[in-house]
């Protein structure tokens, strides 16, 4: 892709001139906005899908936070001197970033740079191992919970600015136990191989767990500091050694471990280091299934989504592309979006103007590397009212068919043609018009199975007797390729939707990040012209989970049966269809693994997205079903909804349902009614 960040920390030094290098750069630099610049050598091994770069480009902008100044009244030698010296005892943690230059040169660029003072055993060719540190404090475990997990093949914990790839399996992890005075290291291996999920990392022990411990003098040749979060960076001579004295120590006594492990109940509701049902990932379900049988609540099915790393890869890309445009959105907002593009049929970007409604599809299409008709936008006009509005007519005047002017059947036509390629289509502002009238063939069409989905143009009899029906024949095939989204903004000048629409969309609003994140955001880059990889078809089908069976844990079914009885005895005209359920279940299933939103959250943007939409009435109607208001005290009484909220806590807290439904209760107590 254009732009790739590698998450994991690495240390560098300022690189030395190489006598050799017949360019002779020299290793700091004033560029040409007049601000220094420097070539950092890195020390320590890169992740396995790093290149073969030795170097990576820093600039002082990274350093004013540490305490450099740069002096601009000094001549340039003077400058770089200056810097040269303030960087001799000083060592470099930081990220890479990868991009394309205009001229498709790569770039590597340190980012997320810290800076840590260089140890008196400091060489010039030292090489330092990253090793996994996991402690009580972070992991919220004890020792013995660790030694369980780890020698069980469980998860046990998080570390974030480690490689995740799996080629980068560490051969040891360490154990760090807090002390009165000083924290003492335990050393364990040999670590075969790892995977990684929602859970952190699972180690596959070679053989028999041994544990060694660092000495004083061994602790003080590593580089850990708070700047390196449970990353211990060991020089290569003492990992070697480290090595070697684990194969040759005795293994430990698992005996009371195998007790534990023939009874995995024990003390689990307790032990668990997340909620299960806050977890998609497969294999930390099944750790969890004794949990959930204690609490008497259904295991979800095993078929949920495991980790993709394309697909972590595509959103790291996708958080990367949206700041590089200047703009801010949640991290959650993103991976909701994109859980609701893999799983609906339709998605309407709700909000007030202004919001970057259109701007995510569009930057959601670039970070697809989508490219010209790939992505097309119509702007939906206020004079539409029927389907020839959008894709078009039969002129049998002159005998042609005559498509509509939003470039809609052209897109379609390429997707048919195009079965590889990823489309999407968004309908802008497209409540300006009745939805009803003009996409009454989609509403329809979309729902059906794949490969049932034809959007009929014209008569078949008329085939024959149009001069371009070879170009436009009577019906279109609308294939899996094609996504489609709408943006909508809610004011007086616009249509609100019918519940048929609503029933067929998920629809969300975007958070409005506070205004001083506008300050934070990088420099605008150029890289409207930079390439970003193509994600086709087949890749992002990979991406899904597809199953027939609905999945949902019975006390998330059991939930969905009493808001659906509540919304029925309001109104008999409202409720959770069965549609509902399988849309939510196919959203929930589709949930990337990932730990910025978890199921329980993505549970309560269901309930907002698919079923909160339809709370519209009047107080006579919708009164008991969300509370009365109080203007004094700003709560709600007497609500059915915030009840049942607090009934089933153990699907979710609702956090977003609850402030909805507070604040339809407010809009019926001021106007009377809520839309």
């Amino acid at each position: 892709m254009g732009v790739k960040v590698w998450e994991n920390d690495m240390i560098g030094v300022l690189a030395e001139s190489d006598p050799f290098d017949l360019s002779n750069r020299d290793t700091i630099i004033i560029n040409k906005q007049d601000c220094l610049q420097f070539f950092i050598k890195i020390i320590s091994q890169p992740a396995a899908s790093f290149p073969n770069v030795k170097t990576v480009t820093g600039f002082y902008s990274d350093l004013e936070r540490w305490g450099f100044e740069d002096d601009y009244r000094l001549t340039d030698f003077e400058r770089k001197d200056r810097l040269r010296e303030w960087l001799e005892d000083r060592l470099f943690v930081f990220k890479v970033e990868k991009r394309l230059r205009y001229n498709h040169e790569e770039v590597f660029n340190a980012i997320d740079v810290r800076i840590i003072p260089k140890l008196p055993s400091f060489h010039t060719d030292l090489r330092l191992i990253p090793v996994p540190v996991f402690n009580k404090e972070a992991h919220h475990i004890d020792k013995d919970e660790f030694l369980f997990r780890l020698y069980n093949k469980k998860f046990v914990g998080k570390v974030e600015n480690l490689s995740h790839e799996p080629d980068d399996t560490p051969s040891l992890v360490m154990w760090r136990e807090e002390g009165e005075e000083d924290d003492h290291f335990s050393v364990f291996g040999e670590i075969d191989h790892h995977q990684h999920a929602h859970g952190g990392f699972n180690f596959e022990i070679h053989g028999e767990l041994k544990e060694v411990g660092l000495t004083p003098e061994w602790i003080e040749e590593c580089y850990f500091s708070d700047e390196i979060p449970n990353i211990v960076f060991v020089p290569l001579e003492l990992y070697k050694k480290l090595t070697t004295l684990v194969e040759q120590a005795v293994p430990l006594n698992l005996e009371k471990l195998e007790k534990e492990e023939a009874n995995p109940a024990i003390e689990q509701t307790n032990k668990v280091q997340e909620d299960p049902k806050k977890i998609p990932n497969v294999q930390m379900q099944a750790e969890a299934a004794a949990t959930l049988q204690v609490e008497g609540i259904q295991t979800p099915d095993p078929d949920l989504t495991p980790y993709n790393a394309k697909e972590n890869e595509f959103l790291d890309n996708l958080f990367t592309t949206t700041r590089d445009f200047g703009f801010v959105y949640e991290k959650k907002d993103l991976i909701n979006f994109h859980t609701c593009m893999k799983s609906s049929s339709l998605v309407i970007l709700s909000g007030m103007s202004g919001t970057g409604k259109t701007k995510l599809v569009e930057l959601y299409s670039h970070a697809l590397g989508l490219k010209g008709i790939q992505y097309t936008l119509i702007p939906v006009s206020p004079s539409w009212t029927s389907d020839s509005d959008l894709i078009g007519y039969a002129d049998t005047l002159h005998m042609v068919y005559r498509p509509g002017d939003s470039g809609l059947i052209n897109a379609l036509r390429k997707a048919e043609d195009e079965k590889d390629k990823l489309f999407i289509i968004c309908f802008d502002e497209m409540n300006l018009a009745r939805v009803e009238h003009y996409f009454s063939q989609f509403l329809s069409i979309l729902e059906m199975d794949h490969g049932k989905r034809v959007l009929r143009l014209y008569n078949d009899d008329l085939e024959s007797r149009l001069y371009n029906s070879a170009q436009y024949p009577p019906t279109i095939a609308i294939r899996e390729n094609v996504l489609f989204v709408g943006t909508v903004n809610v004011d007086e000048s616009t249509y609100h939707f019918s519940d048929k629409v609503l029933d067929r969309a998920n629809v969300l609003s975007l958070e409005i990040m506070p205004f001083e994140h506008m300050k934070k955001l990088p420099e605008r880059k150029k890289i409207l012209a930079l390439g970003t990889e193509e994600v086709d078809f087949e890749t992002y089908t990979s991406f899904k989970a597809d199953r027939r069976n609905v999945a949902l844990m019975d006390e998330e079914l059991k939930f969905l049966w009493n808001v659906h009885q509540a919304l029925h005895d309001a109104n008999k005209q409202i409720g959770v269809g069965p549609r509902i359920v399988k849309q939510i279940d196919a959203y929930l299933a589709n949930l990337p693994v990932q730990d910025v939103l978890t199921r329980e959250q993505a549970f309560d943007l269901q309930m907002v997205q698919r079923i909160l939409t339809k709370l519209r009435g009047s107080e006579d109607q919708l009164r008991e079903l969300a509370g009365v208001y109080d203007k004094e005290t700003g709560e709600v009484n007497g609500s059915i909804l915030l009840n049942l909220f607090d009934q089933h806590q153990q699907v979710s807290d609702f956090e977003k349902s609850r402030e909805i439904v507070k604040q339809k209760a407010k809009e019926l107590k001021l106007n009377g009614y809520t839309i």
